[in-house]
């Protein structure tokens, strides 16, 4: 092998590298938990595995085996990035990425380059979908989320479960990604506090958190917990409430009129 194809080769690998970090800084900006280090890596490996594709073996070996080994191997590493919280699913998007981070190394390492690179400015543009979205339309996303907090009564659920506990509640909102989380907890520090959180997306409250103290366990608040918060969706209009449960405390559910959709998955159709 001469030297200059050594100098290219390794300019491939040092371009895979650099392509790779750019993809993953988007993920690492939305604190996700693969980065720019994760993805440089994954980037820099597809490159060396294509690399040694070409070069590493002799003319009569058919020269896609590896590369085909990278996409297979790439789609059980993209699995283990995607997990599942009630009735959404979370992940996904840096599952993709990883992907296109072995796609890109692969490219790379074949000597395609503009290729590559353009396909890098549209993964790039795909991640930054909302920003470019915010630049055409004038609108942030997270006014919009705002907006729909601010138009729930959530003071009137509020004071539904202070009814309950007998005690002051108070609540906090936030964004988290595409989703507005709820949290309701005693108004006052307590050794065992209450809490119950949960998200909204679209027509949908998801049950994230219920925790209830210990000496209020095993007498009916958690039930009626529940059914202030069905009621309270209800009104508010939106279409389902669900929930993720172990198979322990399945039967309330069901008994509160819960449909099971898979062993942990239950969900309340409110229209």
């Amino acid at each position: 092998m001469s030297l200059f194809l050594q100098l290219e080769i390794a300019a491939r690998l040092a371009l895979a590298f650099v392509v790779g970090a750019i993809l993953g800084f988007e993920r690492t900006h939305q604190q996700k938990p693969a980065g720019s280090r994760t993805h440089s890596l994954v980037c820099l490996a597809a490159a060396l595995f294509m690399i040694i594709s070409l070069y590493g073996f002799g003319s009569g070996t058919d020269k896609a085996r590896v590369a085909a080994q990278v996409v297979t191997g790439m789609g059980f590493i993209g699995a283990g990035a995607i997990w599942r919280e009630g009735s959404w699913v979370k992940g996904i998007t840096t599952a993709t990425t990883l992907w296109v981070a072995s796609a890109l190394g692969l490219a790379i390492g074949a000597g395609l380059y503009v290729p590559a690179l353009v396909a890098l400015g549209l993964a790039y543009a795909g991640l930054e979908f909302y920003s470019l979205k915010r630049l055409l339309t004038g609108r942030e996303e997270w006014l919009d989320r705002q907006l729909l907090i601010d138009a729930l009564d959530l003071g009137s659920l509020s004071m539904e479960l202070e009814r309950i506990f007998a005690y002051p509640i108070k609540f906090t909102t936030f964004n988290a990604s595409e989703l507005c989380v709820v949290s309701f907890t005693f108004g006052r520090s307590v050794p065992d506090p209450f809490t119950l959180t949960f998200s909204i997306k679209e027509k949908t409250v998801n049950l994230v958190l219920l925790y209830l103290p210990e000496h209020l366990r095993g007498r009916g608040y958690a039930r009626r917990v529940v059914q202030v918060l069905l009621a309270w969706a209800k009104r508010q209009g939106f279409r389902q409430v669900t929930l993720t449960s172990t198979s322990e405390v399945a039967p309330m559910w069901e008994k509160l009129g819960f449909q099971r959709i898979d062993p942990s998955t239950f969900t309340y159709r409110l229209g």
